[in-house]
């Protein structure tokens, strides 16, 4: 209610809470030893429902019913897809074209599977301009050429065109997809490689911050 944003941006006050009702837990408690019990059953079985739901603990094929629930359970589906997708649009560059380009990713998920997933594959760390990721910067300021790296048009509206009002070639390079089918942000997204930048890439760089 007061960021605006996500609910977890004030998980650091859970622990001022825990504590404080951890003090009038512990006489109720001490007052009863029986009644450990319950609470002890219930985190338990809550315990064991939300392992399911927001760690990677399901097969992949399994992942689908829990992603209406939690994205956090498939946020990482199909990454090895998406960075061997990137490669190939990446190799496939005249090596000369290579030394002047960077890899552009409109999500920082997709700029973190990259930077995990491609190290030592012969990618270069990827850049976001993406919540706090714009901060790190646009990588080389004079880079000639984007590997773009672009959600579902739903998850991020208009970065397409956004990416034409910029340069003056922005070829479609690959589609991107996950393996089981499970509807995520990268589902229908696609990879672009962009050329001709209309301005220097540092001087677009300030325009694509984006927050969610």
């Amino acid at each position: 209610m007061t960021t605006g944003a996500q609910v977890y941006y004030l998980g650091g006050l859970y622990v001022c809470l825990l504590a404080a009702g951890a003090v009038g837990l512990d006489g109720w408690l001490r007052s009863r030893p029986g009644r450990l019990r319950r609470p002890a059953v219930a985190t338990i079985a809550s315990a064991a429902l939300l392992a399911v739901i927001v760690l990677p603990v399901l097969p992949s094929s399994d992942v689908a019913w829990t992603y209406g629930i939690s994205t956090n359970s498939g946020e990482s589906l199909g990454w090895p897809q998406l960075v061997g997708t990137v490669r190939q649009a990446w190799t496939g560059l005249p090596a000369r074209q290579r030394t002047d380009a960077v890899i552009f990713a409109v999500d920082y998920g997709e700029a973190g599977a990259v930077n995990e997933l491609g190290r030592g594959t012969g990618l270069p760390t990827a850049v976001s301009a993406h919540n706090s990721d714009w901060w790190r910067g646009p990588g080389d300021p004079r880079a000639t050429t984007v590997v773009a790296i672009a959600p579902g048009p739903d998850h991020v509206p208009g970065h397409v065109a956004r990416l034409r009002q910029n340069f003056t070639t922005v070829r479609e390079a690959a589609t991107l997809s996950n393996p089981e089918g499970v509807h995520t942000i990268e589902r229908v997204g696609h990879v672009y490689v962009c050329t001709g930048p209309r301005r220097p890439w540092g001087a677009i760089w300030p325009e694509l911050r984006t927050y969610q």
